[in-house]
This record gives structure tokens, C-alpha cells and sequence, in this order.
């Protein structure tokens, strides 16, 4: 059984870490959660979430940066602070969805919505 636990949350950090895309919210036609969010969202419900998404940051996607960068600002500021500024100067497009809307945004117009809050909201709200 503890092997399977781990088994699940090495599978999640995967999903986060080499994340192709960033998307938040309810994404195509049904409004479902990507499997980055969703893998997110696992993560941050272990006691560990801080150490786990600190220890994938380097590793990541420019995409799973992002969903890192997420979790850490909802989960330990001053964690989210040095990792923020670590990728301040970082500069690339990632794809992105929202809604139906595939697209390719740049890195740091996300970091600045992740800064503001922007997609706290979505992590709030029970998932779809």
C-alpha cells in the first residue's frame, strides 16, 4: 500500500514537473481539469507540497515551472518569493489553455498573473 502512495505522488510530481502545457480552470467542452492541475492540486494536499514542488522546480517544463510557481505562492510565500525572482529575468512562450483557447503566451506576462493572484481562484474552487 505505501508503495502504491508513493508510486501515485512520484506519477503526480511528473505530471506537474514536465507539465507541456498551463492550464488552470475548467478547460475544452466539459470544463474538465487538466491533468497538470489535477496533479497540482494532489500535491498540495501532502504536508510535504512545499519541499516536493521546491525540489521539482529546477527540474521543470517552463509550463510546470509555472504550475510550481502556482503552488508555491498558495502554500508558502517567502518559498514562492525566492523562486519567483529565481525566473525573473527567464523569458520564453509556453502553450497555454483557457477554456477552448490553445494559444502560446509569454513566461513572464504568466509570472506576472501568477504574482498577482490571478489564478488563485481556480485552486480554490473544487475541481470539475
Amino acid at each position: 500500500m505505501v508503495l502504491s502512495l508513493c508510486a501515485v505522488l512520484l506519477a503526480r510530481g511528473s505530471d506537474v514537473q514536465d507539465a507541456d502545457k498551463f492550464a488552470l480552470g475548467g478547460i475544452g467542452v466539459a470544463g474538465t481539469i487538466s491533468k497538470g492541475e489535477s496533479a497540482l492540486r494532489t500535491i498540495l494536499g501532502a504536508p510535504d507540497a512545499v519541499t516536493q514542488l521546491e525540489k521539482m522546480l529546477p527540474h521543470g517544463t517552463d509550463a510546470g515551472r509555472l504550475y510550481i510557481l502556482v503552488g508555491l505562492r498558495m502554500r508558502d510565500r517567502s518559498a514562492y518569493k525566492r523562486a519567483f525572482e529565481s525566473y525573473a529575468k527567464h523569458d520564453s512562450t509556453v502553450e497555454t489553455v483557457r477554456g477552448c483557447m490553445i494559444s502560446r503566451e509569454s513566461f513572464q506576462m504568466l509570472m506576472r498573473e501568477i504574482d498577482r493572484g490571478n489564478f488563485d481562484i481556480l485552486l480554490k474552487q473544487p475541481p470539475r
